[in-house]
């Protein structure tokens, strides 16, 4: 019967695997939201910024008197969520960074796992051959022995 040496290390990289497979899924979400936060805000920047050239330019059809403390207030804002979707950014990349670390990471293991199931295969492969040969023998044996038995019977 086979038996490959190797084999709880084989397991033992295969949980390794399994476990970088979960990480990388959790940390592709975390980047995902991560992404969309940073869709959200700057979709928002967009619609204020559009806001405020329609009121500046009058282009709502509208005649309005804004006081610049209001014209103030929403620069402050914008300058504000400018601010907040810079750090986003920066967190999003960070996100992605620990991705592409977690990719490497995995394709290493598979790397790792992939050669174990080669030399695996190598092994069985070799004992089949040996199993094959002392089944051969065994038969040529059994061949000459009858061979024999029969020619000193008659």
């Amino acid at each position: 019967m086979f038996r490959f040496r190797l084999e709880s290390i084989l397991n033992y990289r295969k949980t390794i695997e399994e476990n970088l497979l979960k990480e990388l899924s959790e940390l592709k979400k975390q980047s995902a939201i991560e992404e969309n936060r940073l869709g959200a805000y700057e979709g928002t920047r967009d619609i204020h910024i559009k806001e405020l050239g329609g009121i500046q330019d009058g282009s709502d059809g509208k005649i309005l008197f804004i006081h610049i403390g209001e014209i103030k207030l929403y620069f402050d804002y914008l300058d504000a969520l400018e601010e907040k979707i810079k750090v986003q950014r920066r967190i999003s990349q960070e996100c992605q960074d620990k991705v592409d670390k977690k990719i490497i990471e995995l394709i290493d293991a598979v790397k790792k796992r992939k050669i174990l199931e080669v030399v695996k295969e190598r092994r069985y492969t070799e004992y089949k051959r040996d199993m094959n040969s002392k089944e051969q023998r065994l038969m040529d044996e059994i061949g000459v022995n009858r061979f024999i038995r029969d020619r000193y019977v008659q």
